[in-house]
């Protein structure tokens, strides 16, 4: 079971002024990159191994590709194994629960057929 080893929660990263000398048509994917980097220096983990949910990309690219936030909140974990998983702050991701497949008392049911409709024919007079 992976245990988490540090949390940081209400994490500002700011994206502006840097993004101000970033041409337009970059600077949603250069926000992407600039918060993988802080993650990077304040958690210490590997870039590869920093994993952004999928609320913050929608958040970042919502204005579009010119026109990121200037600054957003996140929640930072990391666990034993190194991976850093950045959500924005207030929500917690879902975890995954395993469902256990419980049988019918009463068997298998069989499929259910739909039933045949009666057409009736009306004849004209």
């Amino acid at each position: 079971m992976v245990e988490i080893v540090l949390k940081k929660e209400g994490v500002v990263v700011p994206f502006y002024p840097k993004l101000n000398h970033i041409p337009r048509t970059r600077r949603a994917p250069r926000a992407v990159r600039m918060l993988k980097e802080y993650a990077q220096r304040h958690m210490k983990a590997d870039i590869d191994k920093i994993l952004i949910h999928e609320s913050v990309n929608e958040y970042i690219w919502n204005r579009g590709i010119e026109k990121p936030p200037r600054k957003i909140i996140v929640d930072m974990t990391k666990d034993d194994e190194g991976y850093v998983e950045i959500y924005l702050a207030g929500t917690k991701p879902v975890e995954k629960v395993e469902v256990e497949e419980v049988e019918s008392p009463l068997g298998p049911e069989a499929p259910i057929e739909p039933e045949e409709e009666e057409e009736e024919e009306e004849e004209e007079d």
